[in-house]
């Protein structure tokens, strides 16, 4: 479970200050789809940041299955991170790498060392895609749609126990769109993990959520059941 409380976060200009994170508060429960909707500047992104620690808040707590991710240690919270797996808009793929290295990279950089199991675990997560055949391409070989499979495979091969979207779909057609949301469906489905979506697009809520939070101007101003 996350639960996040009474979390702001502040950003210094100039000559004044911005308040992305405005005194949220928020549960999202194991194997839920948790929707933060909102306009662009509404703080959705940096919220997510402040969930895997990339951003630390100015105030309140976060918890990951009871722990505080406030008093944990650096290497404590690298070993964290490797149980939560996260998606971008733009997809974050090293272009000089294959299908199968770009997925091997997250195993890699979480140290395993045994290639038989690194490559195992690649051909798994290949074939839970939908990219059987394409595992020697190169980025600019694939499509957006394949793109974004490459990267949740990437964000999976950790065996995360979350993963966090940051408008993983937004750069999509709506075709390649819904192909992408029931991929996600079915990784919580099948793998049990808590995936925790932002998005701008209410469509993308109804086809996946069961929970929704809308954010606007830094806070949650509506939450519930979709």
């Amino acid at each position: 479970m996350i639960e996040i409380k009474q979390v702001s976060k502040k950003y210094r200009l100039k000559d004044h200050e911005v308040v992305a994170v405005d005194d949220v508060s928020l549960k999202i429960n194991d194997g839920d789809i948790y929707g933060i909707i909102g306009y662009s500047g509404a703080g959705k992104s940096t919220l997510v940041r402040l969930i895997n620690q990339l951003e630390v808040q100015d105030k309140g707590k976060i918890f990951i299955d009871n722990q505080d991710l406030g008093s944990l240690s650096q290497s404590e919270l690298r070993k964290l991170r490797t149980k939560i797996g996260m998606i971008f808009q733009h997809f974050n793929l090293l272009w000089s790498r294959t299908v199968s290295q770009n997925i091997e990279l997250a195993l890699e950089i979480a140290g395993n060392k045994d290639k038989q199991l690194r490559h195992k675990k690649v051909q798994e997560l290949v074939k839970l895609v939908g990219l059987t055949g394409r595992e020697n391409a190169y980025p600019s070989e694939l499509s957006g749609g394949q793109k974004q499979r490459v990267a949740i495979a990437r964000a999976l091969a950790n065996d995360p126990k979350i993963l966090l979207c940051d408008e993983a779909t937004s750069a999509l057609d709506p075709q390649t769109t819904e192909a992408i949301l029931l991929l996600l469906k079915k990784i919580n489905c099948e793998l049990g993990i808590t995936i925790l979506l932002i998005t701008h697009e209410m469509n993308v809520i109804k086809k996946i959520c069961n929970k929704v939070a809308v954010m606007k101007s830094g806070k949650i101003i509506e939450k519930g059941d979709t």
